[in-house]
C-alpha cells in the first residue's frame, strides 16, 4: 500500500492525540513508533510517496521513504501479545 507522507501525517496525528489523550492505549512499541512516524512524516514533503508494508500474526508494520528506501518507522510486536 502507498500513500503520500501529508496523509499518512494527517492519519497518524490523529492517533497520537488518541494516544495522548488517553482515548487508546495501544502497547509500548506502538506508541514509540507513532511518535517516531509522526516526526519523520512532519520532515518530508507533503507529496513525498511512503509505501506501507503490514503482516497481522505477528503484527509488524513498517513505513518506507519510496524515493531511498529509508525505513521511517517500524512496528513490531512479539508473538505472545
Amino acid at each position: 500500500m502507498s500513500t503520500t507522507s501529508s496523509e499518512l501525517l494527517n492519519i497518524m496525528s490523529v492517533r497520537l492525540s488518541m494516544i495522548e489523550s488517553g482515548v487508546t492505549n495501544p502497547h509500548p512499541v506502538v506508541v514509540g513508533a507513532t511518535r517516531l512516524l509522526v516526526e519523520r512524516l512532519n520532515a518530508l514533503p507533503p507529496g513525498e510517496a511512503v509505501q506501507i508494508t503490514y503482516t497481522e500474526n505477528p503484527l509488524h508494520a513498517k513505513y518506507i521513504r519510496q524515493s531511498t528506501g529509508e525505513v521511517l518507522a517500524e512496528i513490531q510486536l512479539p508473538h505472545d501479545i
